[in-house]
């Protein structure tokens, strides 16, 4: 039997922070954003460390941490941006980036703190930047 949610930590609510981060006002394209967003995270950190930070997220996001092998892959930040820009509907980089800060920012405040250090340990430090 899995355990409710605790209340406030749904799909919806994680989707409207980062909509008002953001201002984008389409759902779908928030959704594609947040999405592309956690895959090329979990692209970039260890299997374990997206086992700690799947808690952390609404069921429905969590098998974005899962779209590939667990292992590590080196990129920097612009090969990131660039990754989610394939993605989403701007492929300007500095409006990507700003999304994508307002992804994290969502994620800051979800994930419990030593989740988050122990992600940004694992990025390295112009990707890690993004988090502060």
């Amino acid at each position: 039997m899995t355990q409710p949610e605790p209340a406030g930590r749904t799909m919806a609510s994680f989707q409207e922070q980062v909509q008002q981060r953001t201002g984008l006002n389409d759902a779908t394209e928030t959704e594609r954003l947040t999405r592309a967003t956690l895959r090329a995270l979990s692209e970039r950190l260890a299997a374990g460390q997206l086992n700690d930070l799947e808690p952390a997220l609404p069921p429905e996001l969590r098998e974005e941490l899962y779209r590939f092998d667990g292992r590590a892959v080196s990129f920097d930040r612009d090969t990131f941006l660039d990754q989610v820009s394939g993605e989403v509907d701007t492929v300007d980089i500095d409006e990507v980036e700003r999304r994508v800060r307002a992804v994290f920012e969502v994620l800051l405040q979800w994930a419990p703190g030593e989740e988050i250090e122990d992600t940004i340990a694992q990025l390295p430090p112009d990707l890690a930047e993004m988090f502060r």
